[in-house]
């Protein structure tokens, strides 16, 4: 996941254009003694959101509308190979942004497109984050189970080894939806540009809503954005939304993550 998760740190800003005040949880418990492995939780999400099927497509394409502090601040077309190795985001005015498994290049180089290197890598790993409980130097520990509006679920913290992308403190609490199997909502730290100190002040987090079924692949289409505590879970009115429009899966032409001549290189963010 080297690359992905800091680009996380944006839902802070986002977060306070939408009003919401600073919350200050303990960090999450730490994981229980159980007979429950790692293993155990993740097997049943990869089974529900079909793990094994994913390999086998060359990469999924949908709409995308986010919408954040009631603006919408992202409206084209994605297109993400299973591996999250290539995305690629055009927006309905023309700019393009293309990740190459190492950067993300803009083009037209003279074209606007404000945070493109979060937008690239971001709205994909939400997408893909069932299928990626086993990226190389993720842990997940079971936590035993929490109420998420009214459910009872079983959770699990997912952390990283130490040197795992740009930010390894970063933790998430996966929640495992009983009836399905699914990965229902995560919660989740930013620590990057801040201290472990201050990213626990205010944990957000995003539930998987809507569901469509495509090809036999459940592909989350509504996805909303909450802050969350230790001791509240979800609270409050959401903060944000995502929506998928007609995702389906295609076989993606050779040039579709091609850099167009003279695209720019979107730097990495300083905070």
């Amino acid at each position: 996941m080297t690359g992905v998760r800091y680009v996380l740190a944006f839902f802070l800003m986002l977060a306070g254009a939408a009003g919401c005040q600073p919350t200050s949880p303990p960090a999450p418990a730490e994981p229980v003694e159980t007979a429950d492995s790692g293993e155990d939780f993740v097997a049943p999400i990869e089974r529900a959101h079909s793990a094994d099927t994913w390999p086998q497509k060359e990469a999924l394409r949908s709409g995308i509308v986010v919408r954040f502090g009631g603006n919408v601040i992202l409206e084209g077309r994605m297109l993400t190979t299973p591996s999250m190795s290539r995305t690629r985001l055009d927006l309905g005015s023309g700019p393009i942004a293309i990740w190459d498994g190492a950067d993300v290049w803009v083009a037209p180089a003279d074209a606007e497109f404000p945070r493109a290197r979060f937008h690239a890598l971001t709205w994909p790993y939400f997408l893909l984050a069932p299928i990626k409980l086993r990226d190389p130097g993720a842990r997940v520990a079971p936590l035993g189970e929490r109420e998420l509006r009214g459910t009872i679920l079983e959770t699990a913290k997912l952390s990283f080894d130490s040197g795992v992308g740009d930010t390894p403190d970063d933790w998430y609490v996966l929640y495992r939806s009983p009836e399905s199997g699914r990965l229902a909502a995560m919660a989740y730290i930013v620590t990057f540009g801040t201290s472990l100190e201050e990213a626990e002040k205010e944990p957000h987090a995003v539930t998987y809503d809507e569901y469509a079924d495509v090809e036999g692949v459940p592909i989350p289409t509504q996805w909303t954005f909450w802050m969350w505590s230790e001791e509240q879970g979800i609270h409050g009115e959401p903060i944000g939304e995502v929506t998928l429009q007609d995702p389906e899966f295609v076989s993606s032409p050779e040039d579709a993550f091609s850099l167009p001549e003279g695209a720019r290189k979107e730097e990495l963010p300083t905070s």
